[in-house]
């Protein structure tokens, strides 16, 4: 039923008192749409303002006009229940709505949810709302957040009365009396915590809304000091940061730090400090904070559901490429040798080229897997950034073209630990796809910057003990991506491209690649501005590993023996034969004990060289490396894999002194690697 004309009047008296309506937008009033947008994951979101005859937006994210009539308003309706969250799942279906000329026109609305803005006196004046073009399911959890920013905004709109308020009566003389009543009002609607410190941070004052959030009325906390509050692990800090507060002017930089609540427990409070001790209105040490334990909480298991949402994808796609690799090692293995045997010209040998160039590029693909999944197997090296950076350059130049400015900014020397043919195809996949976010042109800029990073800071999946980390940033000046597209670029096979243009796995292989190395990677990109990838690399001052040399082999005139060991019936054929043929002595096992056993027959005739896949039943090729060391010293190992993830993947490289050689592999690779390792010269 519509409202009465005395609802109405109650409703334009309320909203005359805080003088908002045609307003200039502010900050304040846009950042709460945007929260709104991101909490309740919508596209569209506003904190809307209702008069006799429309709804005006004060803020909006996702939507151009700033005002529609008052009979076509969600918002009208939402305020029928000022107690409530009104949430409209699909408007299509709802009988109030269907007929709406921004449902069956533009925006096309289909879902809504409002929450009501209601004055002290409990008299609806709006809404802060969250809109989508598409039906939707809205949770407990988001209709509370959603409930909890309306009220937020109301203390906003309180506090911007107050403070008018304030100033009026300041212009007649009466400024005293009103900045207490501002002040009253300000720290009752907040719904942060409000903290008067002296400089030596005895409590005087506290804001009603810490009995909500810790339990205790303000007077528990009145003439104690903050400080016995405050968890001992984070007492230094806190410390440190109230220390900074009392010398210099202005916030200090956000803080977070666990108090005490009336329960027992710690809750997790982010804040700022401010010094008015100079102020003789305030003279103390004004700490504005707030709980975010629970959004701490809820940000954690997000991450957790994303982290086991990818690492079963991880766990599928590298399980499919080790497969594929001794299947394409196979193929292309057969395709060489029988392409000895056959006519240069002749057109089998045509067919069985196609043959080795179609499994190259099956190789490719099963490559960027094992980078997303994190198996791919890496060999870091010390790697002095800007001298690398310029090296590259002119490859970088002529991969975006002519239209596209390259900027490489470096400060000062940055040595870090990375696998350089790995980190190179991250440098180049983000170069691609800044060129084609940039069609018309534009700049393309790398800046490499050093920085420690604390403890909290550090990537759970860091080196130990790493805090020293480079920094570099990948920036374009491109279309941008909106928050929707931005939550989804690392997931695999998403893609914005059209149809026909191959998405592939540019960067869930680029992320993969950085994590594994014990680095991490963030990004930023809004609309029409571009985007930047924040890649932060471990310093190589920041990993203390020791690295033995291969060991030496003495040059002789005998034939090398070589123990070839696959779990793959036709590698096994395939490596006997090219390796015979090259006038090696070999033997072949098919699996870790099979080969200790052949090992043994030799008797005390010297092993030269194993070669040995590192997946294999019973025993992995890393753990008879091992033995075979122990049992023959200084013998040559070459581990050959297209999946390590339980071998080599997880500690992030190679066993120190052994080399590697990928699966698929050409058979004059194989034999290159092998001539490579038995011919090696002590160092």
């Amino acid at each position: 039923m519509p409202p009465s004309s005395t609802d109405v009047r109650k409703r334009l008296d309320a909203l005359a008192n805080y003088e908002l309506l045609d307003t200039a937008p502010e900050k304040e009033f846009d950042e709460l749409a945007v929260r709104a947008s991101q909490i309740c994951d919508t596209p569209m979101a506003t904190v809307t303002l209702l008069d006799e005859y429309r709804q005006w937006f004060k803020a909006s994210v996702g939507l151009k006009v700033r005002e529609t009539p008052i009979e076509d308003a969600f918002c009208a309706r939402a305020i029928e229940h000022p107690e409530e969250v009104m949430v409209v799942p699909n408007a299509l279906h709802d009988a109030r709505f269907r007929h709406n000329p921004f449902v069956t026109g533009g925006p096309e609305i289909r879902f809504y949810a409002g929450a009501p803005l209601v004055t002290p006196e409990g008299i609806p004046i709006g809404t802060v709302c969250s809109i989508d073009r598409k039906p939707r399911r809205f949770s407990r959890v988001k209709r509370d957040a959603l409930r909890g920013l309306a009220r937020e905004t109301m203390a906003l709109m309180e506090k911007i009365r107050w403070r008018k308020a304030l100033e009026a009566e300041r212009k007649v003389s009466e400024g005293l009396r009103m900045s207490e009543a501002y002040f009253r009002h300000l720290t009752e609607y907040s719904l942060d915590l409000i903290s008067i410190l002296e400089a030596d941070g005895t409590i005087r004052f506290e804001s009603r809304s810490i009995e909500r959030e810790l339990g205790h009325a303000p007077a528990h906390y009145r003439g104690r000091n903050a400080f016995e509050f405050v968890h001992p692990e984070d007492y230094a800090a806190v410390m440190s940061a109230f220390q900074e507060a009392l010398v210099r002017r202005g916030n200090t930089p956000v803080i977070r730090f666990r108090f005490l609540h009336a329960d027992g427990s710690y809750r997790l409070l982010e804040g700022s400090g401010n010094n008015l001790l100079d102020d003789p209105m305030v003279h103390g040490i004004v700490f504005n904070s707030r709980d975010v334990t629970e959004r701490v909480r809820l940000q954690a298991e997000v991450e957790c559901n994303r982290f086991e949402k990818e690492d079963m994808i991880a766990r599928l796609t590298g399980g499919v490429a080790h497969d594929f690799n001794n299947i394409l090692t196979a193929v292309q293995g057969l395709a060489e040798l029988t392409q000895m045997r056959v006519p240069a010209r002749s057109p089998e040998a045509g067919y069985l080229a196609e043959i080795q160039a179609a499994t190259k590029r099956a190789a490719e693909l099963t490559r960027q897997m094992l980078a997303f999944s994190r198996r791919v197997v890496l060999q870091p090296q010390a790697l002095e950034l800007a001298s690398w950076l310029r090296v590259l350059e002119p490859r970088l130049a002529l991969l975006l073209g002519s239209d596209i400015g390259l900027t490489v900014a470096t400060h000062g020397e940055s040595l870090v630990w990375q696998d350089p043919a790995q980190f190179e195809q991250v440098i180049l996949q983000l170069a691609t796809n800044a060129r084609e976010a940039m069609p018309n042109g534009g700049i393309f800029t790398l800046e490499a910057i050093p920085m420690a990073l604390d403890s909290h800071e550090r990537p759970a999946n860091g080196h130990d003990g790493a805090t020293k980390y480079t920094r570099l940033s990948v920036t374009d000046q491109g279309f941008g991506m909106d928050a929707e597209v931005l939550a989804r670029i690392f997931e695999p096979f998403f893609t914005t491209k059209t149809v026909g243009h191959h998405p592939g796995l540019g960067l869930c292989m680029c992320r993969g690649i950085v994590e594994q190395s014990g680095g991490y990677l963030i990004v930023h990109s809004y609309p029409g501005r571009g985007t930047v990838f924040h890649l932060f690399l471990p310093s190589l001052e920041a990993i203390n590993e020791e690295i033995p040399p291969i060991p030496s082999f003495e040059t002789r005139a005998d034939v090398p023996t070589i123990l070839f060991v696959d779990d793959e019936p036709m590698l096994r054929e395939i490596g006997e034969t090219i390796l015979l043929e090259a006038g090696y002595r070999v033997i072949v096992a098919e699996d870790g004990p099979d080969a200790l056993s052949r090992l043994a027959e030799l008797g005390t005739t010297r092993l030269d060289l194993l070669v040995t896949d590192v997946i294999m039943p019973g025993m992995t090729g890393v753990q008879l490396a091992e033995e075979v060391g122990r049992l023959r010293p200084g013998t040559r190992v070459l581990l050959c894999s297209g999946y390590t993830r339980d071998a080599l993947a997880q500690s992030g490289g190679l066993p120190a002194g052994i080399a590697f050689l990928p699966k698929p592999y050409t058979l004059a690779v194989l034999l290159d690697k092998v001539s490579e390792l038995l011919t090696a010269q002590a160092g």
